[in-house]
């Protein structure tokens, strides 16, 4: 790690759990690692974060288990009392046992480890690179011309924090497709199993076609020990009509969201960056 601006122990942390990853990794997450390390970690003399203190995050045990499950009886525990089509992920993992079977809900959904034709970053940074370089699958929501779901198709996130110094590690990449016409609301719900700290990372791209409608509501909810850092893209067509909520309850909370018109006059494009504690 000789030579790497702002180099840390962090650093090296995560550099390690993306060597643990093995054959899993792809040349597109290791483009993104690469990047992550030569822009090293942000101090207070960078505009975005002068009035964020990064430490007790920095100094932490970085650590990735992936070895939990849970009963149907935990996951109804934790969910949100709301009707929708559920995909579940704990840890980082997307949970097939746990989701529901979306073949009548009118989305096609894939995951892998295929990263080809994801869009690019609107707004890169050192946590958006770490998210890419460390989450192990991208979840693919498809949802086809003129198709309007019946029910919002709602996320959940479970994370774990462990006993001792280790800093739970999860990072999730997940890109939604709206065709033309096409209407959904999407909920991502990101909670804490207990009441032990850990780090979540998410990325979130979605392309909203021409004429088609989105509404994205990101909750956070989190327990008050935790760190969740989030970059939400949205990529407009002419005519598109997105809309988005976030709350968050974590102990830091960053979710950035830009969004750019590819095609269009009458979409809007806006920036926003929510900063919570």
């Amino acid at each position: 790690m000789a030579g790497l601006p702002n180099s840390s122990n962090a650093l090296q942390q995560w550099h390690h759990l993306f060597e643990a990853q093995g054959g899993q990794r792809t040349a597109e997450a290791t483009q993104h690692l690469q990047q992550l390390l030569r822009l090293g970690l942000p101090t207070r003399k960078h505009e975005d974060w002068k009035y964020t203190p990064l430490d007790a995050l920095l100094n932490g045990h970085f650590v990735a288990d992936e070895g939990a499950s849970l009963s149907a009886e935990q996951r109804d525990a934790l969910a949100l009392p709301l009707d929708a089509w559920r995909l579940v992920f704990i840890d980082g993992r997307y949970h097939p046992e746990l989701s529901d079977d979306l073949a009548a809900s009118g989305v096609e959904v894939s995951v892998d480890n295929q990263r080809q034709h994801l869009p690019d970053a609107l707004h890169p940074e050192v946590f958006l690179h770490l998210t890419e370089s460390l989450a192990q699958t991208v979840t693919r929501l498809r949802v086809p011309r003129n198709r309007r779901l019946d029910k919002p198709l709602l996320l959940m996130h479970i994370t774990r924090g462990l006993a001792g110094d280790a800093l739970n590690t999860a990072h999730y990449r997940h890109h939604l497709a709206l065709e033309s016409g096409a209407e959904a609301t999407v909920v991502e719900h990101y909670l804490s199993f207990n009441e032990q700290p850990h780090f979540t990372g998410g990325r979130l791209t979605m392309t909203v076609a021409d004429n088609a409608r989105l509404q994205h509501i990101k909750l956070a909810f989190e327990n008050a020990h935790s760190y969740h850092f989030a970059h939400n893209d949205l990529l407009l067509g002419r005519d598109a009509r997105p809309s988005a909520a976030v709350s968050c309850s974590a102990a830091w909370c960053c979710v950035t969201t830009p969004a750019r018109v590819w095609a269009a006059k009458t979409a809007t494009c806006v920036l926003t960056r929510w900063r919570c504690r």
